[in-house]
C-alpha cells in the first residue's frame, strides 16, 4: 500500500506489506504446498512407477511452486520508502523485507535519469500504473501501484516539479 507524505521539504513514498497479508501469505502457500503432494502421490499408495503418475506428479509439483511463491512473497515481499528531500537535493532508498536487513541508498537529484509512468497489464481487469525512477548507474526503482494512470502521473509531476 502506498502512502505518500508531503512537506515544505520532502515528498516521501512509502510502500509496505501489511503484517497480516505477509502473515495469511505465509500459511496460505503451506496448504498447496503440503496438501496437492499428500493427496495425490501419498495416499494413494501408488504400487511402483507407472505412466499413469505422470499427471499427479506435474499437479504436485505445480502445487509445491504455487505455495511456494506464496510463502516467498510473504517472507521476501519490500517495504520501500523513497525520500525527495529538497534542500540536500538528495534521494533517499531504504528497503527491506522480513528476511533481509535494511538496505540504505543516497542519491542526488542528478543522479536521476528518467521518470517514468509503468504500465502493469494483467490478465484479468484492468492495468495498473506505478512510477518507474532510472538512475545514472542503470539502478531503476518502481514505486506505487495506481489504479488511474492520472494519479500517477500527478505524483510524477510532483517529483519533477521539486527537482526543478
Amino acid at each position: 500500500m502506498l502512502k505518500v507524505q508531503e512537506t515544505n521539504e520532502e515528498l516521501i513514498f512509502i510502500n509496505t506489506i501489511s503484517t497480516g497479508l505477509r502473515i495469511f501469505l505465509f500459511f496460505v502457500g503451506w496448504i498447496p504446498a503440503i496438501l496437492a503432494p499428500y493427496e495425490l502421490l501419498i495416499r494413494p499408495r501408488w504400487n511402483g512407477v507407472s505412466l499413469f503418475m505422470i499427471i499427479p506428479i506435474l499437479i504436485a509439483v505445480s502445487a509445491v511452486a504455487v505455495g511456494g511463491l506464496c510463502i516467498g512473497a510473504g517472507l521476501l515481499g519490500l517495504n520501500q520508502t523513497l525520500r525527495f528531500h529538497l534542500k540536500k537535493k538528495t534521494i533517499h532508498y531504504a528497503y527491506e523485507s522480513p528476511l533481509t536487513h535494511l538496505g540504505k541508498k543516497t542519491f542526488t537529484f542528478s543522479e536521476l535519469a528518467k521518470c517514468e509512468i509503468k504500465e502493469h497489464d494483467w490478465s484479468d481487469g484492468p492495468p495498473s500504473y506505478g512510477m518507474r525512477f532510472i538512475f545514472l548507474d542503470d539502478q531503476k526503482i518502481d514505486m506505487g501501484s495506481f489504479e488511474k494512470k492520472a494519479e500517477a502521473e500527478q505524483y510524477l509531476n510532483k517529483v519533477e516539479t521539486l527537482m526543478r
